[in-house]
Parts: C-alpha cells; structure tokens; sequence
C-alpha cells in the first residue's frame, strides 16, 4: 500500500505538468488533444524528479518513465525527418532540449550531490521555474507565438519559482542534514514567504498585463488572479502544519491542476 502512495506522489508530478500543459492550450484556445509532446513532457518529468530516488524500485520507475518520454521524443523527431507535412510543430524537438540541459547543470545526475547549480543556494527556484516555463509555455505554443507569449512566461515562471521555495522550505532539515545550500536556507521561512508573496504578486501583474493586451480572457485572469490568492494562504498553512514532508509537496504541486480547474469552471461563466 505504501508502495501504491509513492508510485501515485512520483506520477503526481507529470499530471501537474500536463495540466499547466494543458492551461496553456486551454487559456489561448489551443486544441487539447494529447499528443506526443504531452508524452515527452509526462514522461521526461517523472524521470527528472524521480530518477535519484533512493528506492530502487521507484528510482526503476522513473526510469522507464523517462524512455517512453524519450520515445516519444524520438518518434516526433522521426516524423518530422520522415514526413514533414504531419501536424506536428517543428521546433519542440530542438526546444525541448534546452529545459533538459537547464536540469542537467543544475541536478549533476547526483543524489544529494552539489555539482554544478546546485551548489548556488538561489540557483534551484531559478532553474525549476525557467524549466517549467519552457516546458508548459513554449513547447506547445508555435514558434511565431513565443513573443507574444513572454509574459505568461514570466508568469508561469514567478508562480512555479514560489512554489519552488516551498519546496526548499519543506525540504529544509534533509538540505541542512546533506549539506546543500537553498534559498530558503539562507533567508529563513520569513524571508522565504517575503520572497513567495512578492513572486506571486509579479505574477499577479503578468496576469493583469495579459489581460490588457488581450492575450487572457477576463475569466481566465479572474480564475488565476484567484489562485494567486489562495496559494498566497495555502503556502503559509501547509509549511505551518507537521505533514511528512512528501504530502507537503504533494499538496503544493496541487496547486497547479487548482489553475487549470478553476480557469475551466470560470470558462463556464464567459465574462
């Protein structure tokens, strides 16, 4: 049973990344069929946060999470070489290795480790959130559509950046126990929340800005202005109260499939 727990917290995260996939496509009216990208990004982020997992059996897992991401990969790559014409968009295989190798240099395939980024304490919000802005922003979105886009990149970018802070602080005491140095770490939990509230506000005002150049419809803002707000509070009261560490983060990750609802139940009221 507990094995059963740990198998859904390690494909908790890949849902979490097809749903931020997903708000993107829904918020600019893009079709939400899956498709192959929807396999690289579920598989390859299964892998990324999984893959130095101190049970084998997980550690297995994330593995073979990470080849049928690979896979998928390598099949769109093929059908582009192959038969251009297929309605696949030409730039995410290439795209798709620039997240990749952010995660590299910052993870250094170590477990803990401090190779490369991950030695620099404000390094790992940076890095997660860029990841997930390429990765949930960008790769769905076609190449001409990326500077209009900039700014849902630094929104995604702020709101994931927050919640990568929680991380840090929930992960507080096994960082100071292996030696690694965070954010979090060297600002204290009031310094962190400080820094997760002005995150959050930064990406309030993408929001609004998305708005007034038309990019967001008003019940999309109104629904994320909402979620900004309650993360704001969640935050707080999760880090507040004695969970485990891994239901702690499995309820911050929550977070993002609550954007991607609440934007489709305010779709519902078209204002």
């Amino acid at each position: 049973m507990q094995f059963a727990g740990n198998v859904f917290r390690l494909c908790w995260i890949g849902i979490c990344a097809l749903a931020m996939l997903s708000q993107t496509r829904f918020v600019l009216g893009l079709p939400l069929a899956p498709g192959l990208l929807d396999g690289y990004v579920l598989g390859s982020t299964v892998f990324a946060y999984g893959f130095t997992h101190s049970d084998r059996r997980l550690k297995t897992a994330s593995w073979l999470a990470g080849l049928f991401g690979g896979a998928c990969y390598a099949v769109s790559a093929w059908a582009l070489l192959s038969a251009p014409a297929q309605h696949i968009p030409e730039y995410w295989p290439l795209a798709a290795l620039l997240p990749l190798l952010l995660w590299l240099l910052y993870y250094g395939l170590q477990r803990p480790g401090t190779a490369g980024l991950r030695g620099v304490p404000a390094a790992k919000p940076v890095v997660v959130g860029l990841t997930w802005a390429i990765v949930t922003v960008l790769l769905p979105l076609p190449e001409e559509h990326w500077s209009e886009a900039s700014i849902m990149f630094s929104g995604r970018t702020l709101f994931i950046f927050a919640l990568a802070l929680a991380y840090d602080l929930s992960d507080l005491a096994y960082d100071r126990r292996h030696g690694l140095a965070t954010l979090a770490g060297k600002i204290g939990a009031k310094g962190t929340f400080r820094l997760m509230d002005t995150a959050l506000a930064l990406a309030f005002l993408c929001y609004c800005t998305n708005f007034f150049l038309h990019v967001f419809p008003l019940y999309a803002t109104a629904a994320l202005i909402a979620s900004l707000v309650f993360s704001a509070w969640w935050l707080r009261f999760l880090l507040r109260k004695s969970f485990s560490t891994g239901r702690q983060k499995l309820l911050i990750d929550a977070l993002m499939p609550l954007q991607l609802l609440l934007i489709w139940l305010a779709s519902f009221l078209k204002i």
